[in-house]
């Protein structure tokens, strides 16, 4: 696809890994294997001034054939440009979350060992990291403690595709009987459709939630105390939501700064939904629903971009 046939998000992503790979370029160690050191200060210069992801994966190769080894790690972050292109459709591309960030890395580990994924997470982290600390970014992402060994009894780190239309075609229709229920409702839809961890969500301040177009954002603290934004197609979230912040054991027991918790439990960062996604689960037909387990990590692992 030319340059100026991309979107807004995806000409951000490409001119970010131009940046990247321009940066890693420039900053090698010269060692005895380098060959031809003008070729290789030549096509520095061209990093910046290519116009789509095939020429700059022809600069990257010639630099690698070149003695510049470490330029192997943008491979991986070809095949994420590739996916984000094909799966992703976002406004901007600063809107990109860790869950789907983890979707692409779970979704390669179908046909890739163990080994290989634990360097493509390597080299995501580093991409990220660097638009964090140079660009200006917010992403703060950890990409930590994913497990891609293919093991029958490995549970499933996120819904398939089927399952979690009808779960959130369930949870969407489902009609809480009680004011807990209205709750509960009201924090899986946030963390399916936000991608946000139990800990966000249960700190979610009232002041921090607005309407911006046809979304809700939230600001959000995230690890290392960074503010970062989640954006919620207002139609999914607001019924529930108005749902809750109307509901009379909220007004008369919640009625503070925290949308999920009350003042007095400040510090509470533990939550949990009881029985209510097992019976979702059961409402929506999913018979083996416990091959997934019932955490509401699972969720934020299935965070669903096939919605958007």
């Amino acid at each position: 696809m030319p340059h100026n046939k991309l979107t807004k998000s995806q000409r951000e992503l490409f001119c970010n890994l131009k940046a990247f790979l321009y940066t890693k370029a420039k900053n090698f160690t010269p060692i005895q294997d380098v060959k031809d050191m003008a070729l290789i200060l030549d096509t520095q210069d061209k990093i910046l001034k290519c116009h789509n992801i095939e020429q700059l994966k022809q600069l990257c190769h010639i630099l690698y054939n070149q003695g510049i080894k470490h330029t192997i790690m943008m491979q991986g972050l070809f095949l994420f440009f590739n996916y984000f292109k094909d799966n992703l459709k976002l406004r901007s591309f600063r809107m990109l979350s860790e869950e789907q960030v983890i979707n692409f890395l779970f979704e390669l580990a179908q046909n890739r060992k163990p080994s290989s994924m634990a360097k493509y997470v390597m080299y995501l982290r580093q991409f990220f990291d660097y638009l964090d600390r140079k660009r200006r970014y917010g992403f703060d992402f950890t990409l930590k403690n994913l497990a891609f060994a293919k093991t029958k009894e490995s549970l499933p780190r996120h819904l398939n595709d089927k399952d979690l239309k009808s779960f959130l075609k369930t949870l969407l229709d489902y009609k809480p009987a009680t004011s807990f229920e209205k709750r509960n409702k009201c924090i899986l839809l946030i963390v399916i459709l936000g991608g946000l961890r139990k800990c966000e969500v249960l700190n979610i301040e009232l002041k921090h939630i607005q309407v911006e177009e046809q979304n809700y954002s939230i600001l959000i603290q995230g690890k290392g105390r960074k503010e970062r934004k989640a954006y919620i197609k207002k139609s999914l979230l607001e019924p529930s939501l108005n749902a809750w912040l109307s509901d009379e054991y909220r007004l008369k027991y919640f009625n503070g700064a925290y949308l999920f918790k009350k003042d007095k439990q400040k510090a509470q960062n533990s939550l949990t939904l009881y029985n209510f996604i097992p019976l979702i689960f059961k409402l929506a037909q999913i018979k083996h629903y416990k091959q997934y387990g019932t955490g509401l990590h699972l969720f934020r692992h299935s965070f669903a971009t096939l919605i958007y």
